[in-house]
């Protein structure tokens, strides 16, 4: 007797042991366990007899990479943002492209509201003179302010940008907003759509929440901070090539707005001996949006989960190309009413 194979998914990189194992329940892994970057070649020719692909950030997802991997079905990321993926490839080539939606946004939210009001108030800085023993010699630059009273401007809206507002509005702060096209749901939020220039000239505290597209990239230059308060808080959560970080240092180094704090950089990570790391008035940690044991432990499941239903050729849960997306299968009246019945619908008026 034949024994009909597994479907086979490459993971090109360390991902949690817990759901490694979950995955291997369903399908055959090919995993790269070691710790330097799996080379592009080798990925290639893992790919000739793959079904799907576990993508991570580090890696480039094009028609080069997919050409030559005829039985592919389906490439799913552990993120949000794919923009180290081309999307319009994966469609032609027809292979359905599964993210990570909403599982991250209250987290995300968190660190987002964390970073400023740790940078509002110096709390780095403030416990670093207690712990060199220096309290009471504490200069009166960083002193802080306060949130409440002040006008906190979210550049993309989005669903963790409403989640960040509601913190915001807790703290006290007016929040205004700028998207491509203003939300229809202002009133519900309390925020307040304006075009770029007035939230930047009107907030206190500006907050990058923007995916990078090639209209946000470098969006923030020099234009963008002098543009800002001088005494502002500029936060970047949304991703490190947004900004121009030789704009950036120029502005924190030169007063033209009071500080930054950061978790998404450009490079990413930073060289030990980058200059935006030489900035006193720079808080910078190391993406750590999502970074949290449940949040990753979700955003992992879902990943195996759409790999799992697309090397099936079932629909995966969330798609960015859903045009192609696998469609469920039409069922016949006889298994629609069993389906009935086993949710608790009576179904004796259609039998």
């Amino acid at each position: 007797m034949i024994m009909e194979r597994k479907p086979l998914v490459v993971v090109p990189g360390l991902v949690r042991r817990d759901v490694i194992a979950y995955l291997q329940e369903h399908v055959d892994v090919r995993q790269w366990t070691e710790k330097t970057k799996m080379p592009r070649e080798v990925l290639k020719e893992w790919l000739r007899e793959a079904d799907g692909l576990w993508s991570i950030n580090s890696i480039s997802v094009d028609a080069d990479l997919v050409k030559d991997a005829p039985n592919l079905k389906v490439i799913a990321q552990a993120s949000v943002g794919y923009d180290n993926v081309k999307i319009d490839d994966l469609t032609a080539a027809g292979i359905p492209y599964g993210n990570t939606p909403g599982v991250l946004n209250e987290t995300v939210a968190e660190l987002a509201f964390t970073l400023i009001a740790a940078a509002s108030r110096r709390i780095i800085e403030n416990a670093a003179f207690v712990k060199n023993g220096r309290w009471a010699e504490r200069p009166s630059n960083i002193k802080g302010f306060d949130l409440s009273r002040r006008t906190l401007g979210i550049i993309g809206m989005g669903a963790i940008g409403v989640s960040i507002s509601r913190r915001a509005r807790a703290f006290g702060m007016t929040v205004v907003y700028h998207n491509r096209h203003q939300r229809n749901d202002d009133q519900l939020y309390r925020t307040t759509y304006m075009e770029l220039d007035e939230l930047l000239a009107t907030s206190d505290v500006v907050c990058i929440m923007a995916p990078l597209t090639d209209e946000t990239y470098h969006m923030c230059d020099a234009e963008f901070f002098k543009k800002m308060k001088k005494t502002a808080l500029f936060v970047n959560v949304g991703r490190g090539a947004i900004v121009d970080t030789d704009a950036l240092i120029d502005a924190l180094k030169n007063g033209e707005i009071d500080y930054a704090a950061l978790d998404v950089t450009d490079p990413e990570p930073l060289p030990a001996d980058h200059p935006l790391l030489e900035i006193d008035n720079c808080l910078i940690v190391p993406h750590i949006g999502s970074y949290t044991d449940r949040t990753r432990y979700d955003m992992s499941m879902l990943t195996a989960n759409n790999l799992i239903a697309g090397v099936n050729k079932k629909p995966l849960t969330t798609c960015v190309n859903e045009q192609i997306n696998y469609k469920k299968p039409e069922m016949d009246v006889e298994s629609a009413l069993a389906e009935l019945k086993k949710a608790g619908v009576d179904v004796t008026d259609f039998d």
